[in-house]
């Protein structure tokens, strides 16, 4: 697991959100970044995991470092940047808990080089990668793990950083507005997303829309898989949820498209909490064993 590992500062609209003005509500502190969100996913559900990112020698630095151990995380390639600042996201949430707007203070991964750990995993193992990496670390990894490594876009900002990489054989996890940019066009559903995808020379890919239709780029063929009704309470941490639920089930040996069922059931719990989900439910963690079984049967 290699990406961001940083700090987020979140707030939330007490009453109806207005721009320009101070809003009364809760503002609160936690661990953050993609990468970090989806590994200690991953650690608490049992998943043996080494996690790749870089943090400055601050408070916050120590804070994160100590949590990933508590998640059983394998740190001892992570680095300390004696001269950096640990960075932070900041969010603000309007009253039903939709992002309104945030700024990432990141500036730390952008000189980050990636350790030899970050390259030698093993022939087997997944290796999942997210675009807070520079440009030319995530063209390493994709040279180095080919079909094995996972890139999430993130957001907008980041995804022009995947595109060169789109013919490398990696799986893509992204939104619809990341997908946009990188095929380079407007789009309405996912579905056509990952049809431009494939045109693009990508094998495999899963593309979220919100309420429409999931889709899936599987070696040329794409399907569609639709979310079941869930009340939300809030979609603080759904995404890195999803993508915990697909990576667990994809190293069981899952297909993709099972994979992804699960990462949606996954995604269903953290909509219904408040607050991003702390751990995988069981039930999550056993319909991820059970997809890994029947791909072998």
């Amino acid at each position: 697991m290699v990406g961001g590992c940083h700090q987020d500062v979140l707030g939330r609209a007490g009453n109806a959100y207005e721009p320009a003005t101070s809003c009364p509500g809760i503002v609160t502190y936690r661990p953050g970044g993609v990468a970090r969100n989806v590994v200690v996913l991953l650690g608490r559900a049992g998943a043996p995991c080494r996690f790749v990112s870089v943090v400055g020698e601050d408070a916050a630095g120590r804070d994160l470092m100590a949590e990933l151990a508590t998640a059983g995380i394998d740190t001892s390639a992570m680095v300390v940047d004696a001269n950096g600042r640990t960075g932070t996201y900041l969010a603000i949430h309007d009253e039903a808990g939709e992002l309104v707007s945030a700024i990432s203070d990141l500036g730390l991964y952008d000189d980050f080089v990636l350790p030899v750990a970050a390259l030698d995993v093993g022939k087997h193992r997944l290796v999942f990668a997210d675009a807070n990496l520079a440009p030319a670390e995530l063209r390493r990894l994709a040279d180095t793990h080919g079909d094995r490594l996972v890139l999430d876009a993130i957001s907008r900002a980041k995804a022009p950083r995947l595109r060169p990489l789109v013919g490398s054989g990696a799986l893509f996890i992204c939104n619809l507005p990341s997908a946009e940019l990188l095929v380079g066009q407007p789009i309405g559903r996912p579905v056509e997303a990952a049809e431009w995808l494939a045109k693009a020379g990508a094998r495999r890919a899963v593309i979220t829309g919100g309420s429409k239709p999931l889709a899936v780029l599987d070696n040329g063929h794409v399907c569609e898989l639709k979310p079941q009704p869930t009340q939300v309470v809030d979609v603080t941490g759904v995404g890195d949820a999803q993508t915990a639920g697909i990576l667990l089930a994809l190293s069981a040996g899952a297909s993709l498209v099972a994979a992804v069922e699960v990462g949606m059931a996954a995604a269903r719990a953290a909509l219904a909490t408040a607050g991003a989900l702390r751990e995988l439910p069981t039930g999550v963690v056993a319909a991820a064993l059970i997809a890994g079984d029947k791909a072998e049967t």
